[in-house]
């Protein structure tokens, strides 16, 4: 655990997005999932807005739910059903990428921590539109002076 601690500390987030969005622009020659482009041009959006640490939290949440879609993808294209030629250089790549996303989980995790931050999500009444713990009003027992 310490060593891949140290790896992940030396590569930083943004390093790990480029290489990302390198390995899924190399991989888009063929079929490849065409949710992974989109989802780091949002990490590196997010990696650079300081303002909020929220876009980071999304931006984490999702790579690590996409780690789950690559391999339901590979598990239903992974035989080339189309014969497309190129798609074994497009697998390829998509499987480099898969293996790099817990590093990239990982930093975007850390980087979080660094921020003073956490990925936890709240909860319903941090949500827009909801009301605060405190949101109701007491009704008036009827027993009471004030009822009178």
């Amino acid at each position: 655990m310490d060593a891949l601690q140290n790896t992940v500390q030396q590569a930083n987030l943004a390093s790990l997005l480029g290489l990302h969005l390198g390995l899924s622009l190399l991989g888009a020659v063929a079929s490849n999932p065409t949710y992974n482009i989109p989802i780091f041009f949002f990490g590196i959006w997010a990696y650079n807005y300081r303002e909020s640490n929220s876009p980071l939290k999304t931006f984490t949440g999702v790579l690590g739910f996409s780690i789950f879609l690559d391999l339901i993808w590979l598990y239903l294209h992974g035989g080339n059903p189309q014969e497309e030629s190129g798609f074994g250089f497009s697998k390829f790549f998509t499987i480099i990428s898969l293996l790099v996303k817990p590093l990239s989980v990982y930093s975007g995790i850390n980087n979080l921590k660094e921020r003073g931050d956490t990925l936890n999500a709240g909860n319903w009444s941090d949500a827009p539109g909801a009301f605060p713990s405190g949101g109701y009003q007491n009704v008036r027992d009827g027993d009471s002076a004030e009822f009178a």
